[in-house]
């Protein structure tokens, strides 16, 4: 008798209902990750260099630093390129025309080096569930703003946005390229030089829209030890656009920010903006 339940379980309203959940929650669970993937990172293959030595500056496309949701993407549309080695600014060798995948410089002036990317990613159309919940997950009540007014939409339409960051050191780690301004959409500055503070030390981020500070961003810090081990925690901006953390862990740190307000652009519902900052500490 047993044995003839289980072989027609297969054929039970529940077994077909608990089917039917699963296959929902894939693909939602995909979804989901298809709309995160959109993220980026500028990642060095070195943070901590000696006068001669090659550093290497890769675009991923990806959320974190776990080696299985991230992965090397040429991007397009640059509308922003500057490399800053030592305080002096390289010549243009990043030509915004052309696909970015990789920069690599030689060190050759001691200090901090910062390279900067800014890029449009264009129009995405995401599923209106990925939309609600991407909005609740991270708690960005300007994008809450344009759920509420959009009436009954099965999907939404964003332009999208994006900057990235890698703050590297040759020698020593004087300089003030942590907290320099240069992109004019979403950009994250440091208040504080994180290679010259100490283990535990407070330091502060800053979110800034156009150069100014901006309120209720969402961002999360990853931060990933020299065995690979991955930690994240989430933060929102204050009323000065600023966040607050401590530098716990020695290794590599990433901060990822999203933002979104509506669009005043005909047929778009949403401005869709993320930036990352990477450094190592130890």
């Amino acid at each position: 008798m047993l044995g003839l339940d289980l072989l027609n379980v297969e054929d039970s309203p529940m077994y077909n209902m608990i089917k039917s959940f699963l296959v929902i929650s894939s693909f939602l669970v995909l979804l989901i990750f298809q709309a995160n993937a959109q993220d980026y990172s500028l990642i060095a293959d070195k943070y901590v260099a000696s006068s001669g030595d090659s550093v290497t500056y890769t675009i991923y496309q990806g959320r974190g630093l776990e080696s299985s949701e991230i992965a090397p993407e040429a991007v397009k549309n640059l509308i922003y390129a500057n490399y800053t080695q030592g305080g002096k600014k390289v010549a243009d060798t990043i030509p915004l025309n052309k696909d970015f995948l990789k920069y690599a410089a030689v060190q050759q002036n001691g200090g901090q080096s910062l390279l900067t990317i800014e890029f449009k990613g264009g129009a995405v159309t995401y599923d209106q569930l990925v939309v609600e919940d991407f909005a609740k997950t991270e708690n960005l009540t300007d994008l809450a703003s344009v759920i509420d007014s959009s009436g009954f939409t099965t999907e939404y339409t964003a332009n999208t946005f994006f900057t990235a960051k890698a703050l590297t050191i040759t020698d020593k780690s004087n300089g003030n390229l942590y907290k320099a301004k240069e992109c004019k959409q979403l950009e994250i500055i440091l208040e504080q030089n994180p290679y010259k503070l100490q283990y535990g030390d407070d330091i502060t981020a800053v979110i800034l829209l156009d150069g100014k500070p901006l309120e209720g961003t969402s961002t999360t810090i990853y931060t990933k030890s020299g065995n690979g081990q991955v930690h994240a925690a989430k933060y929102r901006s204050n009323a000065e656009g600023k966040i607050y953390f401590k530098l716990n862990r020695s290794g590599l740190w990433l901060l990822q920010t999203v933002y979104a307000n509506p669009s005043q652009e005909k047929g778009i519902n949403y401005n869709y903006y993320q930036s990352s900052f990477s450094f190592r500490f130890q």
